[in-house]
C-alpha cells in the first residue's frame, strides 16, 4: 500500500476508501469495454446506459472537486477542463483517463486540507465516496442482467 502520510488520518482513510472504490470502477469499466456493453440500457422507464453510469461518476466527482476548490461554476451534470462538457458528451475514450486523473486530483487536494477544511467539508468528501458506490451497485445489477462477470477483485471483496 502506498504511503499517503496525511496529517489527518481520518481524511487519509477516506481518501484510501475513494481510491479503492475508484480503482474498482476502473476495472469494471475495462470489463464493460471488453464486453462491448457500454451502450447496454436495461428495459424500463428512466433507465440509463452503462456508459451513462461512468459519465455520471466523472461529472459528479468533477462537481464536488469544483465545489471543494470554490470554483465559480458548481453545476452538476458537466465536467470542466479547458471547456464545459455535458455529461452525455463525455466520450467513451476519455472515461478511463479522466476517472484515473480524478484520483490524483482529489488526493492532492485533500492532502492540503486543514482540520477546519475537513470539518467543514466532511459531508462532501463522503458524498464522493457514496456516489461511487451507488453507481457500482447499478453496474452490478446491469452486469448480472447481461450475465457478465464483474472483475474478480470486486466480486471477492463484496462476496458477489
Amino acid at each position: 500500500m502506498t504511503k499517503m502520510n496525511f496529517e489527518n488520518k481520518a481524511l487519509e482513510r477516506m481518501v484510501r476508501s475513494f481510491k479503492w472504490a475508484r480503482n474498482n470502477s476502473l476495472q469494471i469499466l475495462d470489463v464493460a469495454q471488453k464486453q462491448d456493453m457500454l451502450s447496454y440500457q436495461p428495459e424500463g422507464d428512466d433507465q440509463r446506459t452503462v456508459l451513462y453510469q461512468f459519465q455520471c461518476l466523472v461529472t459528479t466527482t468533477d462537481t464536488y472537486y469544483r465545489k471543494l476548490t470554490d470554483h465559480n461554476d458548481k453545476r452538476f451534470g458537466i465536467m470542466i477542463r479547458d471547456d464545459v462538457t455535458k455529461k452525455t458528451d463525455i466520450a467513451q475514450g476519455d472515461l478511463k483517463i479522466t476517472l484515473a486523473q480524478q484520483i490524483g486530483e482529489l488526493e492532492k487536494l485533500f492532502r492540503d486540507f486543514t482540520a477546519e477544511d475537513f470539518e467543514t467539508n466532511t459531508q462532501d468528501v463522503q458524498s464522493i465516496i457514496n456516489h461511487e458506490y451507488l453507481h457500482q451497485g447499478q453496474l452490478v445489477v446491469m452486469f448480472r442482467s447481461r450475465g457478465i462477470a464483474l472483475p474478480e477483485r470486486f466480486r471477492s471483496a463484496f462476496d458477489l
